[in-house]
């Protein structure tokens, strides 16, 4: 995490959490929850109209105008509640940070920023002045570090910074999308003692990773839901609007042969699972300890609203899909709740509000 927050900032102000995607932007903010089971409340939510893909490129948020558009216009019309703070936390997206597990020796804090900024330089193919390096221990023991190192281009960064405040508001942090989506999993799944593959299929692409209490190795897959929403329109030869209806109401139509729907979208769940195979591999033979290997994945975002698709990827992976469903865990109190096919939209973005300060502080 990418820690901005400055001076004015204190430890108990509110913030909100705010996911810019590739076409959409989406707010939430959250107070403590009250009662018998404490789950947090939202005072706030909503979800921006859809600006051009092109107002973000490589990363980088070109088009300042066309997301300041969507962001007035999300707050004057398209807000249940209320943002009552300045102070933000934001995503930005994964698929433009380079991560990478490493095993050090054992040493202080001190020496092991240094050595990771070092691995850094040899593992990751930008110059490592052009990046923000942040790392997590994944554990240690009196021998070794496991660590993940994540960087991301500082041109990424601080045309969000821009962007927000522009805006007149004020960045406390900003993360890899996958650390939203893994704390919401975290929390709404506490008891869930197994080594998970979490797959968040996007707009335009899909982010998978593998969480074990905390991040452990990710990667990104092109093609996400609009991919698939273009390959069946095209091979079905109807209208982006009508493959969009089809696709979250008919879904794969399972057979032998995945004819219609399912024909249409093979090439993207065939990219999709052999990158899933490829991290599972990775993980059990290079990272499981004590025989922990990947027995569940859990599927988010807006590509996973088409029925039949846990089922497919299931039978193909060999271990149990299902998709995550964290609203037991949270309270919207007087405000009516996204729709069922809008909720899995909102998950990074709650995994966001969610964020506690001391992950902030680092305290």
């Amino acid at each position: 995490m990418i820690s901005i927050s400055g001076p004015s900032f204190r430890r108990r102000e509110p913030l909100f959490g705010m996911d810019i995607g590739h076409s959409s932007l989406k707010v939430m903010q959250l107070e403590a929850g009250a009662g018998k089971n404490k789950n947090p409340m939202v005072v706030g939510y909503g979800s921006s109209y859809r600006y051009a893909v092109n107002s973000i490129t490589g990363g980088v948020i070109v088009d300042y105008k066309a997301l300041s558009e969507a962001l007035h216009d999300l707050f004057e019309k398209r807000l249940a509640g209320t943002i009552s703070t300045r102070k933000v936390a934001c995503t930005i997206p994964m698929s433009h940070s380079f991560s990478r597990p490493l095993k050090l020796p054992a040493m202080d804090d001190d020496d092991l920023k240094q050595a990771v900024h070092l691995e850094a330089e040899q593992y990751i193919p930008v110059a490592p002045e052009n990046l923000y390096i942040d790392y997590d221990v994944v554990r240690r023991d009196d021998k070794n570090i496991d660590i993940l190192v994540v960087a991301t281009p500082k041109n990424i960064v601080e045309s969000y910074v821009k962007f927000l405040e522009s805006m007149g508001l004020e960045p406390v942090a900003l993360e890899p999308t996958m650390n939203a989506t893994a704390r919401i999993f975290g929390m709404a799944d506490p008891a869930n003692d197994q080594p998970t593959v979490l797959v968040d299929f996007g707009a335009e692409a899909t982010d998978i990773a593998v969480y074990d209490k905390t991040l452990f190795v990710n990667s990104t897959v092109q093609g996400g839901s609009n991919t698939m929403i273009n390959l069946i329109a095209q091979n079905l030869g109807i209208s982006r609007e009508e493959a969009f209806k089809v696709k979250n109401e008919e879904g794969l139509k399972l057979s032998d042969d995945l004819r219609g729907i399912g024909k249409a979208v093979k090439p993207t769940l065939d990219n999709l699972l052999r990158e899933i195979h490829k991290i599972i591999r990775y993980y059990d033979d290079r990272v499981a300890v004590g025989g922990r290997k990947l027995s569940q994945a859990i599927m988010t975002g807006g590509g996973t609203n088409m029925p039949g698709l846990s089922d497919y990827l299931a039978g193909e992976l060999g271990i149990p899909v299902r998709m995550l469903d964290p609203w037991s865990k949270i309270n919207f109190g007087p405000l009516t709740p996204p729709d069922e096919l809008e909720r899995s939209m909102f998950i990074t973005v709650t995994g966001e509000a969610v964020l506690d300060m001391s992950e902030v502080f680092n305290d």
